[in-house]
C-alpha cells in the first residue's frame, strides 16, 4: 500500500545541506500499524509528514498504492491526501473563531458531501465523544 524506496529529505542554505531522512525504506501494507520512535530532531514528524503527502521528497520514490506519488505534481498529491489519506496532528489544528461542530464539518466540506449527509457524519462523531 505504502512503499518508501532510497528516501531522502534535506533542508539547505546556500553553504550546507542538513538531511532530516537518509535513504529510508519502509514498506507499510493495508490494515498494519505502524509506531515511528525516536529522539527529537530525529525525522519522525517529517517522515509522517511525506507519508500523508503533506511534505515532497528530495530523492528517493514513494508509491502509494503503485501510484508513484514522487512524480505526482502539488495538485495531484493534494487530490489523492483529500480523498484517501487521514492525518492525525501531533498539535491539533482547530480554527479557534469555528465551533467545535464547524471544525468537524470543515474537512467533509472540500470533499462536497451533501448537506444532510455532512450533519450527520458530525452529529455521530459528536455523539462518541458526548
Amino acid at each position: 500500500m505504502l512503499n518508501l524506496k532510497g528516501i531522502f529529505k534535506y533542508y539547505s542554505n546556500n553553504f550546507i545541506k542538513t538531511y532530516v531522512l537518509r535513504d529510508v525504506d519502509i514498506t507499510i501494507n493495508e490494515g498494519e500499524f505502524l509506531t515511528v520512535m525516536g529522539p527529537s530532531g530525529a525525522g519522525k514528524s517529517t517522515l509522517l509528514y511525506i507519508l500523508g503527502m503533506l511534505e515532497t521528497i528530495d530523492d528517493g520514490e514513494y508509491y502509494y498504492k503503485e501510484n508513484p506519488v514522487h512524480k505526482f505534481n502539488e495538485k495531484k498529491r493534494t487530490e489523492l491526501h483529500k480523498y484517501e489519506i487521514g492525518f492525525v496532528f501531533q498539535q491539533y489544528h482547530l480554527i479557534d473563531e469555528l465551533t467545535v461542530y464547524e471544525n468537524i464539518e470543515m474537512p467533509l466540506l472540500y470533499q462536497k458531501i451533501k448537506g444532510s449527509e455532512r450533519k450527520s457524519m458530525v452529529c455521530d462523531i459528536l455523539d462518541r465523544f458526548n
